[in-house]
């Protein structure tokens, strides 16, 4: 009878090069894997907006900052246990001394649980 480190042993070299050879197997014949980033094709859609004047009004909160939001630009969506946004944002600085108005890119991370009705700010970057 095996004893439970050959059995884990056994498990481990039979599980894991199965994994990595379905991993590699979906990246090579260009599927997207559902933890990919993919470009939103409707930047004008309400979720994807409100998700980055959210980014732009929770960065003002923590950075003490008052930027304007004026446009989304970019982004990507990458769907899990929720939905992540990799936004490209711009908008203008309000409390510049030399306010040119002017907006500026921004690049902001958001994440959305809609079923727990939760979002937040992972990151913000910028301008770049």
């Amino acid at each position: 009878m095996p004893s439970n480190c050959q059995l884990l042993l056994f498990i481990i070299l039979i599980l894991v090069p199965k994994s990595i050879f379905l991993e590699l197997s979906l990246a090579s014949s260009g599927e997207t894997l559902v933890s990919d980033w993919r470009p939103i094709k409707n930047l004008s859609d309400t979720k994807v907006v409100d998700a980055a004047k959210f980014a732009v009004a929770r960065h003002n909160f923590e950075a003490k900052t008052r930027l304007i939001f004026d446009d989304l630009v970019d982004g990507e969506v990458k769907s899990h246990s929720g939905t992540d946004y990799n936004l490209t944002i711009a908008a203008r600085d309000d409390g510049d001394t030399d306010y040119d108005d002017t907006p500026r890119i921004y690049v902001a991370i958001v994440s959305h649980r809609q079923f727990q009705e939760f979002m937040r700010l992972d990151s913000f970057r910028g301008p770049v």
